[in-house]
């Protein structure tokens, strides 16, 4: 036998043989397509297409110089790309659609680069063939493939036995395609002026399956049918009047209720009511925290196996619901489930999905993976939880793409505590016929939640450390007590002096600077056991915790803030009404919620207005009365800055004109920096955690490498830098790190 000769063309580099991965694909391929929230009629062609895709997505790798890679024989195939020798196969098939020859060609790569943007990830002209135009790489790797055709026959004959249909093929051609599919120029010849909108959709759809199924099909996972939400109990007692409306409500809505009133199980029945023929369901909260939270609680209700979580840190979040102590083999197949989990809950593989709004910005402004959203996004139901909490700009992009899901057949139901009255507003103008509901003070048992007097609250001078004395003789008399403060460095000093002065007592901290593996481990502390004598915190702690103090001591912030802080407080009502002292000072000279430069505040500032609002409030203060300050406070709506950012947000070209820059096989880098970095945030490895993360490292804990390292803020970065070392990856922080304080950064 010649040298090179080889018997069974290999897809992988473990052994597996060709025919063997693409029928594990064309497996999961057949789930996902039956899965999809589409007619019968258009199921039945999208099967045909994704089916050809999927059965020729790898076909080139028969060609000698890929077989050789996969089997360790050479290092690399000097950039030649096997996907092209795919499509120039597909080529030669009779009458087969566009759609799946581009599918194929950009199964792995992009079109290529305008030379804008950045060519990485791109396919490179050079190596594509058309009629006119048989380029020289293309020639020699069509030869190669050649050579092994008589083993590749072997393979595809299996491949066409498992479809029931005989494929023939004649010989590899250039491409039957229009260039214009591959030109991502705006000018005459460009794909979006050249391919009809309806075409670039649909080969969009086609190009997701088949990545997805590919993706799928290597982690050898067949993707979970979509569950009928209807035959699950989302509700232990009886509803509540609202909840019980809201649970008939067909359509788009909007939600607003008290914290601990049952907010979660009404968006639950409002979804059940919502759901059609697969369809998925997204529940969008602000923070990571809270995520991991909502994760557990649906998980109890539907089960493991239909709820996925996903924000930036997925892969750590799942890791660390693995952990247990156990052996490194044990750890490392752990590792393993975690980040395969994460991979396919980026896909379409869990039908319930928790997750930030990043991330479904991540699919609308066309980040990587963004075609699945038109296979997910249809007849889905949306569901944003407290919605307010994000940036003026987030909530600009998050309103515009729920507008564009609802365009595909999507509902929403927005949800808030404090939903103010200009953003219900703009909500009711972009999304049609959305009904508000709330408790109804003429049905009893809502009535009893509105009249419910959980808070006392007082306003005082000065701030938290101006106090200090008087606080700590409360905490003595006080079986719990939650603090919080609007900077990280203020509940540093905050939780040092408490520490110092009350010996002995349960004090915890909790804020945005502890890396990953502290924060779960506090957090869990705080959940699932009894409750410290002291949690001093900063905003994290609004939607992240599901606790129930005794008191509380609080910065000045705006109202939504302030509420959601006071839902931590006497959260069942059931107690007598609890104290929440709110200081009109905070430590830190620098207003985190305003751009107010003095202490005085500007007469239009939402912090000012707050306090002045909540000072006209008679004790107890009840839930009507917050919302309804809450509505005075916001009653201009966005203003300056916030309507600027709001607007650029709302009219994001991308989205405002989606057909217009609908460009199919390709993505926008910056949107993926964005989701990314999460709004400004880096990652860097204290210097006292180096020996730590590099053993781990060689363990092979990559995972639990990076759960060491710290978030820190961009805008910190430039008085940073004298103390940060950029040459490594990660970033190294000289900055003092503890496990119970976190980083501590001090000018």
């Amino acid at each position: 036998m010649d040298k090179g000769t080889i018997n069974t063309i290999l897809a992988k580099s473990t052994g597996e043989t060709l025919s063997e991965h693409t029928i594990e694909c064309l497996k999961a391929s057949q789930v996902l397509i039956d899965s999809l929230p589409i007619s019968e009629d258009k199921m039945k062609v999208l099967r045909n297409d994704v089916f050809l895709a999927v059965a020729m997505h790898d076909v080139g790798k028969a060609a000698t110089g890929f077989q050789k890679v996969l089997r360790d024989e050479q290092k690399n195939w000097q950039r030649k790309r096997h996907e092209i020798i795919s499509a120039s196969f597909a080529s030669g098939i009779e009458g087969i659609s566009p759609a799946v020859i581009f599918a194929i060609l950009t199964s792995h790569k992009s079109i290529p680069s305008d030379f804008i943007a950045h060519s990485s990830g791109c396919l490179l002209w050079e190596q594509i063939p058309f009629v006119w135009s048989e380029t020289n790489v293309w020639k020699e790797m069509a030869n190669e493939w050649k050579q092994n055709v008589i083993p590749f026959m072997e393979e595809w004959n299996k491949i066409c036995d498992y479809l029931s249909r005989n494929i023939t093929f004649g010989e590899l051609k250039p491409l039957s395609l229009q260039p214009a599919w591959l030109e991502s120029n705006y000018g005459k010849k460009g794909q979006r002026q050249s391919i009809p909108f309806q075409d670039r959709y649909y080969a969009s759809i086609v190009r997701g399956l088949t990545i997805a199924s590919d993706h799928l099909g290597s982690a050898k996972k067949i993707p979970t049918k979509i569950p009928e939400l209807s035959r699950f109990s989302v509700i232990k007692q009886n509803p509540r009047p609202f909840q019980e409306l809201i649970g008939k409500i067909e359509g788009s809505a909007i939600l607003r209720a008290p914290t601990g009133s049952g907010k979660t199980e009404a968006a639950l029945l409002w979804s059940q009511k919502n759901q059609r023929r697969n369809g998925r369901l997204f529940y969008i909260l602000p923070y990571t925290a809270s995520i991991n939270a909502m994760h557990q609680r649906l998980a109890k209700i539907f089960g493991d196996r239909y709820v996925g979580i996903l924000h930036h840190r997925a892969t750590s979040a799942l890791y660390s619901m693995f952990e247990a102590e156990a052996d490194i083999v044990s750890r490392l197949d752990k590792q393993h489930i975690a980040k395969t989990l994460t991979e396919l809950a980026h896909e379409i593989w869990f039908p319930i999905r928790v997750c930030t709004p990043h991330q479904i910005l991540r699919y609308t402004l066309r980040g990587k993976g963004w075609e699945y959203m038109l296979a997910e996004f249809p007849n889905a139901c949306f569901i944003f939880d407290e919605i307010h909490a994000y940036d003026p700009r987030v909530i600009g992009l998050t309103l515009r793409s729920a507008k564009l899901a609802t365009q595909w057949g999507a509902r929403c139901l927005f949800l808030s505590a404090t939903l103010p009255a200009f953003l219900r507003k703009l909500i009711t103008e972009n999304i049609e016929n959305v009904p508000f509901i709330e408790p109804n003070p003429e049905q009893d048992e809502d009535k009893k939640i509105l009249d419910k007097k959980r808070h006392i609250v007082e306003i005082k001078d000065g701030s938290i450390k101006d106090h200090i004395e008087t606080i700590i003789q409360t905490i003595r008399n006080c079986s719990s007590t939650l603090i919080v403060c609007n900077h990280v460095r203020t509940s540093q000093e905050i939780y040092s002096l408490l520490k110092e002065r009350l010996q002995g007592e349960d004090i915890k901290l909790l804020h945005g600077r502890f890396n990953q593996e502290d924060r779960n481990r506090i957090e869990d502390g705080i959940i699932n056991k009894s409750l410290p004598k002291v949690l001093v915190a900063t905003q994290v702690v609004e939607v992240s915790l599901d606790v129930d103090f005794g008191q509380a001591f609080f910065e000045p912030a705006p109202i939504d803030a302030l509420i959601q802080r006071m839902g931590r407080v006497n959260r069942s009502g059931k107690k007598p009404p609890a104290k929440v002292i709110i200081f009109m000072e905070q430590v830190n000279s620098f207003n985190l919620y305003c751009e107010c430069s003095d202490e005085s505040h500007k007469p239009t500032c939402r912090v000012k207005l707050t306090i002045e609002e909540l000072q006209k409030i008679e004790n107890p203060i009840s839930e009507k009365d917050l919302v309804e300050a809450a509505d005075r406070v916001y009653g201009e709506g966005y203003q300056g800055e916030d309507k600027t950012k709001f607007e650029e947000g709302f009219n994001h070209p991308d989205l405002a004109e989606f057909e217009e820059h609908f460009l199919a096989g390709a993505y926008r880098g910056w949107v993926e920096d964005l989701i990314e970095k999460t709004d400004g945030v880096i990652e860097v490895l204290p210097k006292c955690l180096i020996r730590e993360y590099k053993k781990r490292e060689e363990d092979g804990l990559w995972i639990e490498a990076n759960s060491l390292l710290v978030p820190v803020r961009e805008k910190s970065l430039a008085w940073l830098k004298p103390k940060i070392d950029m040459s490594n990856d990660p970033w190294i922080a000289n900055l003092s790190y503890t496990s119970d304080k976190g980083l501590e950064i001090k000018k």
